[in-house]
């Protein structure tokens, strides 16, 4: 990979977000996206089955036999639909990605998760099940509980971190700046948040007609 690309992406995306997704687009725009559908797929699962406390209900063997079937899909989905809108979106403030390019920003942008999905994994071998169900956080005492905000304040890191990568690297697709792509993004956020609002309306307005 390093001697193909001339950087190793999983490191240089950190650091140099533009001239990583440079290389990366121009080499194979595609380039480790299933990898990626799978690792971001799994722990959006992981998370979505924790919101939707599924562990008072379901095993934790059931909770990550789903969340693996699940996690290519899943990524699969969300790399796709978030993309297109920020290509929609960027066209009205003349982005000139293509949708596979910024699709690729997407997804490489979401590495520092690969972090994240340890933390998680870590997590699910010292509490088991009850990390899925509502509150366990509260029964947690001593260095459980430190341990607990130690990774919970690093996880917020990455997160802030893997937003900066990813307006970089949005902007070196798009042919803006980070600010521009910073507008880009916020116009992608709430057209789907207004779909989604208008999806989830309609939804509870058939329920109460039935």
């Amino acid at each position: 990979m390093k001697e193909k690309l001339g950087l190793n992406p999983w490191l240089s995306i950190w650091v140099k977000p533009r001239k990583t997704i440079r290389a990366l687009v121009d080499y194979d725009v595609s380039f480790r996206f299933i990898v990626m559908c799978a690792i971001y797929g799994f722990l959006y699962m992981l998370q979505t089955s924790q919101f939707l406390a599924l562990g008072q209900s379901s095993s934790l063997l059931v909770i990550i036999i789903l969340s693996l079937v699940l996690a290519i899909p899943a990524g699969y989905i969300v790399f796709n639909i978030s993309s297109f809108f920020a290509f929609l979106l960027g066209k009205l403030i003349k982005g000139k990605g293509s949708f596979k390019q910024i699709r690729a920003a997407t997804y490489w942008s979401t590495v520092p998760m690969v972090v994240t999905l340890l933390f998680w994994i870590f997590c699910i071998v010292i509490n088991g099940n009850s990390l899925f169900v509502p509150g366990y956080e509260k029964s947690l005492v001593g260095s459980a509980s430190i341990i607990n905000l130690v990774i919970g304040i690093a996880q917020f890191v990455l997160a802030i971190w893997g937003l900066i990568i990813y307006l970089h690297a949005l902007g070196e697709v798009q042919g803006f700046s980070a600010w521009m792509a910073l507008l880009n993004a916020f116009l992608a956020g709430l057209s789907i948040f207004i779909l989604l609002f208008l999806v989830s309306w309609g939804v509870s307005a058939l329920t109460h007609v039935t």
